[in-house]
């Protein structure tokens, strides 16, 4: 052995370098992989030998480890932070989506249809009698309630897609736990015999990364395996994942018999807790009332435009029945439902009296036909615009303008602090990401310096394989041959 000892360190050297390379190639390969941690071999000197006389020499070099660079401490902050940042980019989603529906200012706002309709109601005091007058306040009623409709429906379309989304992400719940378990089986049976199960474990922890913008969850490491839990109760316990219940089960919806809503539940019937999370930002703005300090969602604003609408119809109504057609009837609706119910935004229509004939537009407030200039009515509805009691006992309260200036107040706070409460959240996730990626990421600089180390220390080890073969064949060969 010993007279060999040379030639076998040369070749450890030479295996540990080609090794190394091995490890260096594997990281610039993966240096584009999402969730890939950088690989780093562990290389240590081989036992010396005891030469008597001349005392320990070394041996050479080996590989021991093939170790991945992963901070755990981060990775379990990373994961706590992540959920907040997955609420509020939803809830800032929608509360954008509800103010482009909403679309105020614009030529097609509630501003600009209330505008409209006072401005065609000023041109008909006018000039009572005149059927172009008439013609244009019908045309801008029904301007004004096909807007209330058309808001109503797209702000239910929008209650829908979350639903939807809600129903998605249980999904995919339920996948991450199936995926999640599946993992800790394939890494603990690698490792039972002390391997390393490097690329998997990058794989488990990317599908915790992704899970922890979803719910917010708490995940700790026994022997290897995840345990995975939400709200305290367990989705993944070692090699066992537990299910959310899908298809999930569904209430009505208070705001649209059309659309049912599906609830959180485990499948062995408890609830779903959650504090963070997208999924929870889904639930807010699906069924936020903004009642007992729930999250004013989509539901709120779609409460307030029927109270507006309700309100509106009710007040413009209560004035011009009291008016007189120009047939001298009297008792008209302005406004009605389309079918039956009390009148919100998704059913408010002009009323078909009116829709059939312009002339039971009640202008006067005389029974005689010949008034026919009397237009005390359409002044009495005018000044309903600047009624500081036209909505009393609601919230908010004031004329129709400050009813909905207070909504859309509400809206453009409520976005603001969602943007707000998303940047923090993002400013907290990027920096532990960047340290994140300091400690595991693949810096293509470093691996290509490695590279020409690892190729050098390859060569010289092959050099001295060389040199030490030279040796040999100067021992074996050719000494002695002097003389002969």
């Amino acid at each position: 052995m010993s007279g060999w000892i040379g030639f076998n360190t040369a070749v450890s050297g030479l295996l540990a370098s080609q090794k190394n390379l091995y490890t260096t190639n594997h990281n610039i390969a993966n240096i584009n992989t999402r969730g890939y941690s950088r690989q780093q071999n562990t290389q240590e000197s081989n036992n010396p030998l005891n030469i008597a006389g001349i005392g320990f020499l070394g041996t050479g070099t080996n590989i021991t480890a093939v170790n991945r660079i992963r901070d755990s401490y981060l990775d379990f902050k990373y994961w706590g932070e992540k959920a907040p940042v997955g609420e509020w980019t939803v809830k800032e989603d929608t509360l954008t989506e509800i103010q482009h529906i909403f679309n105020e200012p614009s030529e097609s706002s509630i501003r600009k249809n209330l505008d409209e309709l006072f401005t065609s109601f000023e041109s008909l005091s006018t000039n009572p009698s005149d059927d172009s007058n008439r013609a244009l306040v019908r045309e801008k009623m029904m301007a004004f309630t096909k807007y209330l409709n058309s808001t109503s429906e797209n702000l239910k379309s929008a209650q829908k897609e979350v639903n939807f989304e809600i129903s998605t992400n249980i999904k995919n719940i339920n996948s991450y736990s199936e995926r999640i378990a599946g993992l800790n089986k394939e890494i603990h049976n690698i490792e039972l015999d002390g391997s390393k199960a490097n690329d998997l474990r990058d794989k488990r922890d990317l599908l915790v990364d992704e899970l922890s913008e979803i719910v917010n969850i708490n995940a700790t490491e026994t022997n290897g395996k995840f345990n995975v839990s939400i709200g305290g109760t367990i989705l993944v316990e070692g090699e066992v994942s537990n299910r959310l219940k899908y298809p999930a089960p569904t209430v009505e919806n208070p705001l649209n018999k059309e659309e049912k809503l599906y609830q959180l539940e485990w499948e062995n019937g408890n609830k779903l807790k959650l504090t963070s999370g997208k999924l929870k930002g889904l639930i807010d703005v699906r069924d936020g009332t903004g009642h007992d300090s729930k999250y004013r969602g989509i539901p709120f604003y779609i409460s307030r435009l029927n109270e507006f609408a309700n309100i509106f119809a009710k007040q413009m109504n209560e004035v011009h029945q009291k008016g007189f057609t120009r047939d001298g009837n009297s008792g008209i609706n302005m406004f009605q439902s389309d079918d039956g119910e009390a009148i919100d935004a998704s059913n408010i229509k002009i009323s078909d009296d009116i829709m059939d004939n312009l002339d039971n537009i009640a202008a006067s407030s005389s029974s005689d036909p010949s008034d026919k200039e009397n237009n005390d009515i359409i002044l009495e509805l005018l000044e309903k615009r600047n009624d500081n009691k036209f909505f009393k006992d609601t919230t908010p309260q004031g004329t129709p303008d400050d009813f909905m200036k207070s909504v859309l107040s509400t809206l453009a706070v409520d976005g603001q602090q969602s943007v707000r409460m998303k940047e923090n959240g993002t400013v907290i996730v990027d920096g532990i990401n960047t340290r994140r990626q300091s400690e595991s990421g693949v810096s293509l600089d470093e691996e290509m310096s490695n590279m020409v180390k690892f190729q050098h220390s390859y060569n010289a080890a092959a050099r001295m394989i060389t040199t030490i073969d030279s040796i040999y064949d100067v021992t074996i060969n050719r000494l002695g041959l002097v003389g002969r």
